[in-house]
């Protein structure tokens, strides 16, 4: 799953600089907040386990007009839980597994500029590679910590307020479908099990610098 999500960026980011090269670029950074939930397992169309990763990183990004290619690495909280009686009722039992997580991330961006005079305004839609470096629970790393990893699909809009000719605010609200990472999908291998979605919003807050 990582060398098929990192190579799809791979050749958007491509696409995309190549298409608006010509364009009014810019770079800068900032800091972010990523919430996933909802990532599990399901019987019948019940889940009865799911996943949730709350994470806070600092990003760069490269913007060239149309299209926007950030970088970003994260600290998350995640947690696995599983409540098997929802399909085999007494007889089941309630478990949580407690992690934490550094990742790095990639995002391309397709974005569309309308400015409004005092400020633009871009709607935005792509797709994100969250890479998981690293995970641990209560002391001990897990050995396959990139498993966890996932490829997303994103959309939301994004807001610059200029400061001056040359820099600006930057805010971005996205929300965010995340497909089942590796664990998830090993899991339900040759099984009656379904894998379900993860969701969750992104905020992202920088500042920028006009070339």
């Amino acid at each position: 799953m990582l060398k098929k999500g990192l190579l799809v960026l791979a050749i958007f980011a491509l696409v995309a600089t190549g298409a608006f090269a010509q364009m009014q670029m810019s770079y800068g950074g900032g800091v972010l907040f990523d919430m996933s939930l909802g990532n599990g397992v399901a019987y019948d169309g019940t889940e009865f386990m799911s996943t949730s990763n709350n994470s806070f990183g600092v990003y760069g990004f490269y913007d060239v007009g149309y299209a926007e290619i950030d970088i970003y690495f994260s600290y998350g909280v995640g947690t696995i839980e599983s409540d098997t009686t929802k399909i085999v009722g007494s007889a089941g039992s309630k478990n949580q597994l407690d992690m934490s997580l550094t990742q790095i991330g990639f995002t391309l961006l397709g974005k569309y500029p309308i400015n409004l005079g005092a400020f633009t305004l871009f709607p935005c839609i792509g797709i994100g590679y969250n890479l998981v470096l690293s995970a641990e629970q209560d002391g001990r790393s897990f050995s396959d910590a990139g498993d966890l990893s996932q490829l997303g699909i994103l959309g939301g809009v994004g807001i610059d307020f200029p400061l001056s000719e040359s820099m600006f605010i930057r805010g971005q609200a996205l929300f965010q479908v995340r497909l089942p990472s590796k664990v998830m999908s090993d899991f339900i291998s040759n099984s009656v099990f379904d894998t379900t979605l993860g969701f969750g919003p992104r905020i992202k807050i920088g500042v920028g610098f006009h070339l």
